[in-house]
C-alpha cells in the first residue's frame, strides 16, 4: 500500500519529464542515428517543450498533469503523524471526483490510525511496567514497617493509638495491615480509622474533558460511593480499569461512526460515478459492514454492563439510618469481644504455662513485693493478670448483657472471681473466651440477617469467626476429649500442660 501511496503522487516536474522521455523514445524509433537526425531529433524536442509552454500558457493545460498537480496539493493538507488529517484530503479528493485518490487515502488512514493506536498501547504498557517495577522495589520494605505499626496500634488500655493509626493510614500497605487485623467491613471501621480518606482515583476521569460523557457519569458515581464507604477498597483498581476500558470503548466507537460516514460518503461518490459494482466500492461496503457489526457489539455490551451496575447500586443501596446504626453497634461490639476472647485464650495458656502464681504462699510472697514496688516477672505478671481480670469481667458483662449468653457469663465470672487454683482460673477464663468468641459469630449473623431484610447486598468481608483449639484442664477432661465422638481422629487439642497434641 505505501508503494502505492508514493506512485499515486507524482510531481508535475516528474510527470513532464516522463512525457519529455517518452517522446524522445518515439522520436528515436523514427528518425536513423546519424548526425543530421539527431539534429532533426533535436528540432522536435524543442518544438515540443514550446508547445507544451504555449499550450499552458493558452489554457490548454494536459488533463493529467491538472491532476497530479491536484493530487500534491492534498498531498499538502496531510500531516503523517495525524491520522485524522487524512480526513479533510479524502474529502477534497471525493469533491474532485478523484476517486482512486481518495480510496487509497482511505486505507492510508485506517493504517495511521492503527499505528497510532498500536505506538499508544505500548507505550501504555511500558509506564505500566516501569510503574509496577518501582512500586515492586517499594512494596517489601513498606510492607515490613506496616507489620511493625499494626504491633503498636493498640495502647495497653486497649485504645488504638491515634498516631500509630495516622502512620498506617498513609500509605496502601498500612491500610492493608489495618484491613487485615480488622477483618470487617468498611475495613477500618472496627479500629475506628474510618476517619482518614483515601485518595480519589476517580477524579481523573470526572475533570478530563475528552473523557465521554457516559463515562464521567459513571466516574461520579463511584466517587461519591467510595466516599460514603460502600466500595471494598481492595475493587478501586479494578473499577478504575473499567472505567479505562469502557473509555477505550467509546472512543473506538466514535471512530468507528465517523469511519463510516467517510465511507458513506466515498460510496456515494462512487455510485454518482456508476461504479457501485467496482471492486474499491465492494471493499469499502465491506469495511462500512465489519464497523456496523462492532458498533452493534458495543451496544448490546454498554446495555449489558448497565444492567450489571444497576443490579449492583440496588445491592449496595445504604441501610436506613436506623439500620446502619445497629450495624455499627454490632461491628464495634464484635470488635471488642474478638480482642477480649483472644487475650483471654492467651491466658489460658500462660495459666498453664505456669507464669502465673496461684499458690497461697506465691499470692502472700506477690503481695507483700508488689507493695514494695517490686518489679520481679513473677509480681508483673500476677498484676497484669488482675488487671486483666477485672476489664474481662467488666466487658464480658457488658457484651453479654441482655443475651442468652447472659446466665452463662455470670456464672463464669463467679466461678472466675472465687478461683484459688490454677485450674479452676483457667476453667473460667476459657469459658469466658468462647462466649466472646460466640459474640462474634452472633454479630456477624445479626448483621446479615438485617440486610437480607432490607434487601441489601451481604457485606464483601464479613466478620472473621474465632475457633479456639479444645482445651483440657485435668487427665479427666483429656480422657473425656479422646472419648467424644465430635472430635475425630486428627483433631488438634490443648492438654493440661498446655502442649498441644493430635487426637489418634
Amino acid at each position: 500500500m505505501a508503494s502505492e501511496f508514493l506512485g499515486l503522487f507524482t510531481t508535475p516536474e516528474q510527470y513532464q519529464q516522463n512525457q519529455l522521455a517518452q517522446f524522445q523514445n518515439r522520436a528515436a524509433q523514427e528518425i536513423q542515428a546519424n548526425p543530421f537526425q539527431q539534429a532533426a531529433l533535436g528540432a522536435r524536442t524543442a518544438g515540443y517543450q514550446l508547445g507544451q509552454g504555449i499550450g499552458g500558457a493558452l489554457g490548454g493545460q494536459d488533463p493529467q498533469l491538472q491532476l497530479i498537480a491536484r493530487r500534491q496539493q492534498i498531498l499538502g493538507m496531510i500531516d503523517p503523524s495525524n491520522p485524522d488529517s487524512y480526513a479533510q484530503a479524502i474529502q477534497m479528493a471525493l469533491q474532485g471526483g478523484d476517486t482512486q485518490t481518495a480510496f487509497i487515502l482511505r486505507n492510508e488512514m485506517m493504517t495511521a490510525k492503527q499505528k497510532a493506536q498500536e505506538d499508544q498501547l505500548n507505550q501504555l504498557k511500558t509506564q505500566d511496567y516501569l510503574t509496577q517495577r518501582g512500586q515492586g522495589m517499594q512494596t517489601q520494605g513498606l510492607t515490613n514497617i506496616a507489620n511493625e505499626l499494626v504491633g503498636q496500634l493498640k495502647n495497653p488500655d486497649g485504645t488504638i493509638n491515634e498516631e500509630v493509626k495516622a502512620k498506617l493510614l498513609s500509605f496502601p500497605q498500612g491500610r492493608t495491615a489495618i484491613s487485615e487485623q480488622a477483618k470487617v467491613l468498611p475495613a477500618l471501621r472496627q479500629l475506628g480509622a474510618a476517619g482518614a480518606v483515601e485518595d480519589d482515583p476517580f477524579k481523573i476521569f470526572t475533570q478530563d474533558a475528552t473523557i465521554p460523557k457516559n463515562v464521567q457519569t459513571l466516574a461520579t458515581q463511584y466517587s461519591n460511593s467510595l466516599s460514603k464507604g460502600m466500595i471494598d477498597p481492595e475493587k478501586v483498581d479494578a473499577k478504575v480499569k473499567e472505567l479505562t476500558d469502557m473509555t477505550q470503548r467509546v472512543q473506538q466507537f466514535e471512530q468507528n461512526q465517523s469511519q463510516i460516514k467517510a465511507n458513506q460518503d466515498m460510496m456515494n461518490s462512487f455510485k454518482s460515478q456508476g461504479l457501485q459494482n467496482s471492486q474499491a466500492y465492494l471493499a469499502i461496503a465491506q469495511s462500512n459492514n465489519s464497523l456496523a457489526q462492532q458498533n452493534a457489539a458495543f451496544n448490546k455490551q454498554m446495555k449489558q454492563d448497565e444492567v450489571v451496575r444497576k443490579q449492583e447500586e440496588k445491592a449496595n443501596k445504604p441501610l436506613r439510618p436506623d439500620l446502619a446504626k445497629d450495624e455499627e453497634a454490632d461491628y464495634l461490639n464484635a470488635s471488642a469481644a474478638r480482642n477480649l476472647a483472644v487475650e483471654a485464650y492467651d491466658y489460658v495458656n500462660s495459666i498453664k504455662a505456669g507464669n502465673i502464681k496461684f499458690g497461697l504462699k506465691d499470692r502472700a510472697s506477690i503481695a507483700a513485693r508488689s507493695a514494695f514496688g517490686s518489679n520481679d516477672p513473677d509480681v508483673v505478671a500476677r498484676n497484669d493478670f488482675e488487671r486483666f481480670k477485672t476489664r474481662l469481667v467488666n466487658e464480658s458483662l457488658r457484651l453479654n448483657k441482655g443475651t442468652q449468653t447472659e446466665g452463662d457469663a455470670q456464672r463464669s465470672i463467679k466461678e472466675l472471681q472465687g478461683a484459688e487454683s490454677e485450674v479452676d482460673a483457667a476453667k473460667a477464663i476459657n469459658t469466658l473466651a468462647e462466649l466472646n468468641a460466640r459474640k462474634v459469630s452472633d454479630a456477624q449473623k445479626a448483621i446479615e440477617r438485617r440486610r437480607i431484610n432490607a434487601g441489601a447486598k451481604l457485606p464483601e468481608v464479613p466478620i472473621e469467626t474465632l475457633r479456639f483449639e479444645p482445651q483440657t484442664f485435668t487427665q479427666q477432661d483429656v480422657d473425656s476429649f479422646l472419648k467424644n465422638p465430635k472430635y475425630p481422629s486428627g483433631s488438634i487439642f490443648v492438654d493440661p500442660k498446655g502442649t498441644r497434641r493430635v487426637k489418634p
